[in-house]
């Protein structure tokens, strides 16, 4: 390791040891601040944990020579696991954790927040590249303290976890970039493998690497052994999930493809403006200002400008982006959170070249201790509870391997409280919507069929796959005929309301409360088969379901 200008080795160690233990507290207090009690508040969060405990449980059963089958009777058991249709790599280091501490809200919340923490290391050595310690850890601050960093980084969702690869991997580029060592150009692919199998939108930036590797070699790129070998181990690591996606992850494709559900048309205005309207919610004013100040700078004034190819890499990284995620049919807004990481580094560059040096990386630390304390105060995570404890009282009144019917948007919820309380003794979940419907992801753009159950088959559904409790969300899909044919059966004489269990929540939210019924009529002795359609995979599982062997 070379010298450092403040010091010599020991002295930047420390310094660097200061900084790291600093941004490990902030991801702590984001971590102690986030939901962990089986609150979640995105849908798709239980669902990412389930899957971390689908591999958990295959690791530990290893059904090597009935596999399918088995996946198949655990989906059947705990229908909230989707490892068709997202990437496996969340999943199984979720595995690894749940493995270490026990499967928990609160192992899933630790797992993201092990990323977060791999994120900021990541954000810090890579900016300390051009801007010194000071300045990197105010980046970096402020970075994990902006609002879309500080929210997704407390759900238990993917884009953290794929922002970790993201950095780890831009590292390792501009170590390629000084020292010419094919290594590191390797580690770059692995690393951006590894995002693009935790999200797929991870491959926004391989554009973006092509065109700056053109920019610092030119011609000669194309005579570079090391690229040509990588460009084939990216296509080899990448071919696994793009034959997945082939076979299962057809719904996938069509959210990225569009349809006539797309809200934002790729030629209107509107449709083209949509990423950039996000970044004052994501960043926040000040800092969408002053990277805006610091754009505009690097093109009236050669010297706001980033030596060599840094400023060219992080502007393709925008450019790319944007168009990526323009182009991408389906929208929202946490999509393009990629894209914040420049934006923030180019506020700071703002302020270090707006102050004067010696005043400026004491400015960069406020702006970046104030936004992360106003994030940390002000914008409070979202949660909604109720879920977990409709699971206990549900488990506390079910016998052991009983099977319970759930009908309510947020079924992830109750499933993983369900599977991760050890009061629950192995209880299996049925959805309403499996029986009664044909859904596949999101009603209102691919849209729902109704089977055409009627009160006696429901009924009849009931007692023979012996359901004796039912978790209702009166207000769930009311407008299908299906669902407010569900609730005048429980309303029969057949059926006693046992409780009920009000659904909290610090954001605005449809499902106000939960109601439990005990079924009193006859149930069937034994298992009886039971076949579910996955129009988000294409196929159809079946298997035995109820109470005994």
């Amino acid at each position: 390791m070379q010298q450092s200008s403040d010091g010599g080795w020991t002295e930047s160690t420390r310094w660097d040891v200061i900084c790291l233990l600093l941004l490990t507290i902030a991801v702590f207090l984001l971590f102690e601040t986030s939901p962990r009690a089986g609150d979640f508040w995105w849908s798709d969060a239980p669902r990412h944990a389930m899957d971390g405990v689908f591999y958990h449980d295959l690791i530990r059963a290893l059904p090597i020579t009935n596999l399918k089958q088995w996946a198949t009777d655990y989906y059947l058991q705990y229908p909230a696991v989707t490892v068709l249709f997202y990437p496996p790599l969340f999943a199984l280091v979720e595995a690894v954790f749940f493995s270490l501490f026990g499967v928990s809200h609160a192992v899933a919340q630790l797992t993201v927040s092990a990323f977060f923490l791999a994120t900021a290391y990541g954000a810090y050595f890579l900016t300390r590249r051009w801007v010194g310690r000071v300045a990197s850890f105010s980046t970096t601050l402020l970075f994990v303290g902006t609002p879309c960093m500080a929210l997704w980084g407390r759900q238990v969702m993917l884009e953290i976890p794929a922002f970790a690869f993201l950095v780890w991997s831009s590292y390792f580029f501009f170590r390629y970039l000084d020292s010419d060592k094919s290594r590191d150009l390797y580690l770059v692919v692995a690393l951006t493998v590894a995002g693009i199998y935790t999200k797929q939108t991870v491959l926004f930036i391989v554009p973006a690497y092509l065109l700056t590797l053109y920019y610092v070699y030119r011609k000669t790129v194309f005579r570079r052994k090391e690229v040509w070998r990588s460009a084939v181990l990216f296509s080899a690591g990448i071919l696994p999930l793009v034959v997945f996606t082939w076979l299962w992850g057809q719904t996938n494709v069509r959210q990225s493809m569009g349809g006539d559900w797309v809200e934002y048309s790729r030629r209107s205005l509107v449709g083209w403006t949509y990423v950039a309207r996000q970044w004052p919610h994501q960043v926040g004013w000040a800092v969408l200002t002053l990277a805006v100040v610091y754009c505009v700078g690097t093109v009236l004034w050669k010297q706001w400008r980033l030596p060599g190819p840094e400023l060219f890499f992080f502007v393709a990284w925008l450019l790319t982006g944007y168009l990526f995620f323009t182009l991408i049919a389906l929208k929202e807004p946490r999509h393009p959170i990629f894209l914040s990481f420049s934006l923030v580094f180019f506020s700071v560059l703002a302020i270090l070249k707006i102050l004067p040096i010696g005043v400026d990386r004491y400015v960069a630390v406020a702006f970046a201790v104030g936004i992360f304390t106003h994030t940390l105060i002000v914008d409070q995570v979202p949660y909604i509870s109720g879920y977990r404890a409709a699971a206990q009282y549900v488990c506390s009144m079910a016998p052991p391997d009983s099977v319970v019917l759930f009908s309510g948007l947020r079924d992830g919820s109750f499933i993983f409280n369900v599977k991760s309380m050890p009061e629950c003794k192995n209880l299996t979940v049925i959805r309403s919507d499996k029986l009664l419907l044909r859904v596949a992801v999101d009603r209102h753009k691919f849209g729902v069929k109704e089977l055409g159950v009627s009160e006696r088959q429901f009924k009849d559904m009931l007692a023979q796959y012996g359901m004796r409790y039912i978790v209702l969300e009166p207000k769930f899909w009311s407008d299908l005929q299906s669902m407010q044919m569900l609730v005048r059966v429980l309303h029969q004489d057949q059926f006693k309301l046992r409780t009920t269990i009000s659904v909290v929540s610090n954001r605005n939210h449809d499902d106000s409360q939960l109601e439990i019924y005990e079924n009193l009529g006859d149930l069937a002795k034994g298992k009886n088969l039971l076949r579910i359609e996955l129009p988000v995979s294409g196929i159809t599982v079946e298997g035995k379901v109820g109470k005994g062997k």
